[in-house]
């Protein structure tokens, strides 16, 4: 009565466990979330690279206008020197001019006087000054004089007003030539601000550029250290779920044993139960003979117990301790542990499994005894008991023995 009270309340504690279980959070739960995490991820990578490609282009056009600016800039450079090679030209040619100008006025003055004296002097001046000669080549020589003397005059007079129109023209030339550098200057000038204007918005947008990159490579961070912590608390809770699930099996087992099952205490029971096993394993055609007899040797232990790191098969064993104690018997040397011998023998499909082969499962190992069934250690509640082979997940099939 006492044992049905027991499966009783293991049978509420699985059911509120389960209750509770579906508002919990599943590791299934957090593997969509990771998911998300990663697609978010994804996009922001790819947002990066066309941020980056963006940003690229840019600072290649920004190359290219730098270069563009250094040639205006030289351009205007060029255009300096020359308005001011021009500036000093024009600054000689005028001192030429007001040179020539004063030469003119000084030559014409000269000039004047010398007319004012001969109209105030008339005549009777020039004739005296003929008479006064000493002889006829005298007179001749003087009268010719003052004759060249007016022509020198009027031809130097001339001479300066040429040179006064040339200078002139050549400063007016200058000034034109000048006038069009600085109108060359300002074009350039003008191309210039034009330029640096393109070229600061442009380098405004590599800034932009750079912020978003800066924001982006921090979200990134962000992600991935969710996905970090996505990732171990996955794995928490895979953990935490194989040992419910393996609480649970182990629950199910004791809630579908019978009460005669539970009370088996009792070797004697337990063994005359395990009589009709060994005889119908000895009796059975499958497989090998010591494969059977392996089977039938493991059968004589049912009813006994179930001890975590126990290697007797009488006094207690775990499963691994199980089945290694009973390949002992026959000389047949296995690992201890049920990892190791899961790579005992050879592999074979569990279509093809025989009394005597290992079915392993994750955690825990058995001996196959035929018709669909294993002989195992199967836990401190039941001890060594038979199961179906498919009681849980088979993750191999290796014979040992042939």
């Amino acid at each position: 009565m006492n044992k049905r009270i027991l499966c009783i309340l293991l049978s509420s504690i699985m059911t509120v466990g389960s209750a509770l279980s579906v508002s919990a959070e599943t590791s299934s739960d957090v593997k969509k979330q990771q998911e998300q995490t990663q697609e978010a991820l994804n996009e922001l990578n790819d947002r990066v690279d066309d941020i980056s490609q963006q940003r690229e282009a840019v600072s290649n056009e920004i190359q290219v206008l730098d270069t563009e600016l250094v040639d205006i800039l030289t351009s205007i450079s060029i255009c300096v020197d020359e308005i001011a090679a021009k500036e000093d030209q024009i600054a000689v040619v005028k001192e030429e001019l007001q040179q020539a100008e004063e030469d003119a006025a000084t030559q014409y003055e000269n000039m004047k006087t010398r007319i004012r004296f001969m109209y105030e002097k008339g005549d009777n001046a020039y004739i005296a000054a003929l008479l006064a000669a000493d002889s006829w080549p005298d007179m001749l020589n003087k009268a010719s004089y003052a004759e060249e003397l007016y022509s020198y005059d009027r031809d130097l007079l001339t001479q300066y007003e040429d040179t006064i129109t040339k200078v002139s023209d050549y400063k007016e030339e200058l000034e034109i030539e000048e006038a069009d550098l600085l109108t060359s200057k300002n074009e350039l000038k003008e191309q210039q601000d034009y330029l640096e204007n393109i070229i600061a918005t442009k380098k405004q947008s590599v800034a932009n550029f750079d912020d978003q990159l800066a924001k982006a490579t921090a979200q990134a961070a962000t992600y991935k250290n969710q996905l970090e912590e996505q990732n171990k608390k996955i794995k928490e809770l895979e953990a935490k779920e194989e040992k419910e699930r393996r609480e649970k099996e182990k629950e199910e087992e004791q809630g579908k044993t019978t009460e005669v099952v539970l009370a088996a205490g009792s070797n004697a029971s337990n063994r005359a139960d395990s009589s009709a096993v060994i005889e119908s394993v000895t009796t059975s055609s499958e497989g090998t003979a010591l494969g059977r007899e392996a089977a039938a040797y493991g059968c004589q232990f049912i009813g006994n117990p179930y001890v975590f790191g126990g290697t007797s098969l009488t006094n207690g064993t775990d499963c691994s301790g199980f089945t290694q104690g009973v390949y002992a018997h026959f000389g047949i040397r296995i690992p201890r542990d049920s990892t190791s011998q899961r790579f005992c023998g050879t592999s074979v499909d569990y279509s093809q499994a025989q009394p005597g082969d290992l079915i392993c499962y994750a955690g825990h190992v058995a001996l196959y005894i035929g018709n669909g069934q294993i002989v195992h250690a199967s836990s401190e509640r039941t001890g060594i008991k038979i199961s179906p082979a498919t009681y849980r997940t088979i993750l191999a099939v290796r014979r040992v023995v042939s």
